[in-house]
C-alpha cells in the first residue's frame, strides 16, 4: 500500500502517530447513539414480524435462528467493512498529507481535493484510480463500494452484484416486516389480512420515505436520526419490564413450582395504564380507581407516608419507625440538594447520594414484601422498579398492606427453637419447630438421640428428624432398616442406639444430626 500510494501521489506518506496519536476519545462515545436508537425503535415490528413467523418453533429455534445467527454474522460484517472503510480513510489522508480533526471526527474535503463529492486533484483522481477514495468526502450511496475497489475491477464486480443483492432484499424484507406489522396492528390483529391493504401500507411507506428524501434531504435525515433517538429511550425501558414478562410467562408455561405456588401483588406499577381498573381475578380485596389515584398522588409528594403503612405490617414499630424516617430525611435532603445547585455548585451530587440512600431503604421494604406476601419475583426487578418508578413502588405496598395481610411472619428466625433446644432452655422433647411454610401444614418434630458413649437414652429434644430421614445412624423406613440388616445389624426402634457388629457405631450416624 506504501508503495502504491506513494508513487501514485508522488510523495511519501504522512507518519501515521503524528496523524492519530493519542487524542480525545468524546467522538468515540458519542457517535454509537444513533445505531443504538435505531435498532431500539425498529425492535416492536420487527419483534411482532419474526413472532409471526417462527410461530410453532420453540424458544432455543428462536434464539439461535433469529437472534444469534444474525448477530453472528453482522459482527463479523461490520468488523471487515468497518475496518476497511477505516483503512482506506486513513490511507487518503497520509497519501494526500492532510490530517484530520480527530477531536471533531472532520475533514477538510477541499485540501484533499475533493469537490462534489468526487476528486477533481490530480493527486486524489490518481489515488482513485488505484482504488483509494476518502470516504467522508462521499456521497453515502457510493462508500460501500468504495470499500471495495481496492481489490480489482474483477473481484469489484463479483462482490458488487453480491453486495447490491444484498441491500435489495435489506430493504425488501425490512419493507414487507414493516407492512405486514402496519397492516396486522391496523386490521385489530389478524393474522392474515387483505393483499390490498397489504399493498397500500407498502406503497404508503415507500411514499413517505421518497418524499422525506427529496424535500428535505440530509436535513431530513438527521431529524429522522433525532426521532429514532428519542423514540428509543422510552422504548429501551419498556424493553426491560418486557424481557422480565417473558421469563414469568415461560416459567408459568412449564409449570414450575416456585412461581405457581407464590401469589401476586394485588395492584400493578402500571395499573394507571388501564385507568386504575386492571383484568383481576374474582375474589381479590382491590381498592377502588379513586383510592389509588389518591395513593399515587401522596406517593409522589411523600413516598414515606405510604410506604409507612407497609413498614408498620412487617416490622417492629421501632424499625418501622427509623425506616420511614430514613426514607423521609433523603427524600427531603434530595429535594433541597436539587434546587440548591441553583445557587452551590455541585450540590447536587450529594442530593443523588441522598436519592441513591432513599431507593435502596424502599427496595429493602419491597424485597421484604415479596417474602412477607410470597410474592414471586427478583431482587434485580425491584431495583429497577424502585429506581424508575419509587411512587408507584410506594403506593403499591400501601395499598398492599391496607387490604391484604402478610401471609409470613418474616421476623421469626426458622432455626430459633433449634437454638432455644441446644441452650437446653425446653423441658420436652416433644416441641415443635416453627417453620415458614403452610400455616397448615404438619409441624416436624424434634426427636431424642441416643448418646454413643454409655448406650444409654438421653432424653431431650436435640435434633430435627425429617419424614424420610437419609443418614444411617437409625431410620423407621424401610430402606434403611434394609441397609441395617446388609450391614449385620437388626432393625431398632426410633430413638434406640445402632450398634456396629463389631460394637462400633456406624459412620454417619448420631452425631451428624447438625450437619
Amino acid at each position: 500500500v506504501y508503495t502504491d500510494v506513494s508513487a501514485a501521489t508522488g510523495q511519501p506518506m504522512a507518519d501515521p502517530m503524528e496523524y492519530y496519536g493519542s487524542h480525545n476519545s468524546a467522538w468515540i462515545d458519542w457517535w454509537t447513539i444513533f445505531y443504538w436508537g435505531w435498532w431500539v425503535s425498529w425492535a416492536p415490528f420487527v419483534g411482532i414480524f419474526i413472532a409471526t413467523i417462527s410461530r410453532g418453533r420453540t424458544i432455543r429455534q428462536v434464539v439461535f435462528g433469529a437472534f444469534l445467527a444474525p448477530i453472528i454474522y453482522s459482527f463479523f460484517f461490520l468488523i471487515v467493512l468497518g475496518s476497511l472503510g477505516i483503512k482506506m480513510q486513513r490511507v487518503a489522508e497520509l497519501g494526500l498529507g492532510v490530517a484530520p480533526d480527530v477531536n471533531k471526527g472532520m475533514v477538510n474535503c477541499t485540501a484533499m481535493g475533493y469537490a462534489g463529492m468526487a476528486p477533481v486533484d490530480a493527486k486524489a483522481v490518481a489515488l482513485a484510480n488505484i482504488g483509494y477514495f476518502s470516504l467522508a468526502c462521499r456521497a453515502h450511496p457510493d462508500r460501500l463500494f468504495d470499500v471495495l475497489s481496492p481489490y480489482g475491477e474483477g473481484i469489484f464486480m463479483f462482490l458488487g452484484v453480491i453486495t447490491l443483492m444484498g441491500v435489495v432484499l435489506y430493504f425488501v424484507t425490512s419493507s414487507d416486516s414493516g407492512s405486514f406489522v402496519d397492516d396486522t396492528l391496523s386490521s385489530g390483529g389478524m393474522l392474515h389480512c387483505p393483499i390490498p391493504q397489504r399493498i397500500y401500507w407498502a406503497v404508503t411507506e415507500g411514499a413517505c420515505a421518497c418524499a422525506l428524501m427529496y424535500s428535505g434531504g440530509s436535513q431530513a435525515l438527521k431529524a429522522l436520526q433525532a426521532v429514532s433517538i428519542i423514540s428509543g429511550f422510552p422504548l429501551t425501558i419498556g424493553i426491560c419490564f418486557m424481557c422480565a414478562s417473558l421469563h414469568r410467562a415461560c416459567k408459568y408455561d412449564l409449570g414450575e413450582k416456585d412461581i405457581m405456588e407464590s401469589t401476586r401483588f394485588i395492584t400493578g406499577l402500571f395499573d394507571w395504564t388501564e385507568g386504575f381498573r386492571p383484568n383481576m381475578p374474582a375474589g381479590l380485596p382491590l381498592p377502588d380507581a379513586g383510592t389509588r389515584f389518591g395513593s399515587l398522588l401522596i406517593s409522589w409528594v411523600a413516598p414515606f407516608y405510604t410506604l409507612h403503612d407497609m413498614n408498620v405490617k412487617l416490622f417492629s414499630p421501632a424499625k418501622a419507625g427509623l425506616i420511614t424516617a430514613t426514607i423521609a430525611a433523603m427524600f427531603v435532603c434530595w429535594i433541597g440538594c436539587m434546587f440548591g445547585e441553583l445557587s452551590n455548585k455541585n450540590v447536587s451530587y450529594i442530593g443523588w447520594v441522598c436519592y441513591t440512600s432513599m431507593i435502596s431503604a424502599i427496595l429493602y421494604v419491597r424485597v421484604k414484601a415479596r417474602e412477607a406476601y410470597n410474592v414471586y419475583g427478583y431482587s434485580l426487578e425491584d431495583a429497577f422498579s424502585c429506581l424508575v418508578m419509587w411512587p408507584f413502588v410506594c403506593s403499591q405496598l400501601s395499598l398492599q398492606a391496607k387490604f391484604v395481610d402478610p401471609i409470613f411472619d418474616i421476623n421469626i428466625d426458622p432455626n430459633a427453637a433449634l437454638y432455644a433446644h441446644l441452650r437446653k432452655d425446653f423441658k420436652s422433647y416433644d416441641d415443635k419447630l416453627p417453620i415458614q411454610g403452610n400455616l397448615q401444614s404438619a409441624p416436624i418434630p424434634m426427636h431424642m438421640v441416643s448418646n454413643p458413649a454409655n448406650g444409654v437414652v438421653q432424653h431431650g429434644p436435640m435434633m430435627m428428624q425429617p419424614q424420610n430421614p437419609m443418614m444411617g445412624g437409625y431410620s423407621p423406613h424401610p430402606s434403611m432398616q434394609g441397609f441395617a440388616a446388609q450391614q449385620g445389624m437388626a432393625p431398632q426402634q426410633m430413638g434406640a442406639p445402632i450398634m456396629m457388629p463389631g460394637g462400633g457405631y456406624p459412620m454417619g450416624g448420631q452425631f451428624n444430626g447438625y450437619a
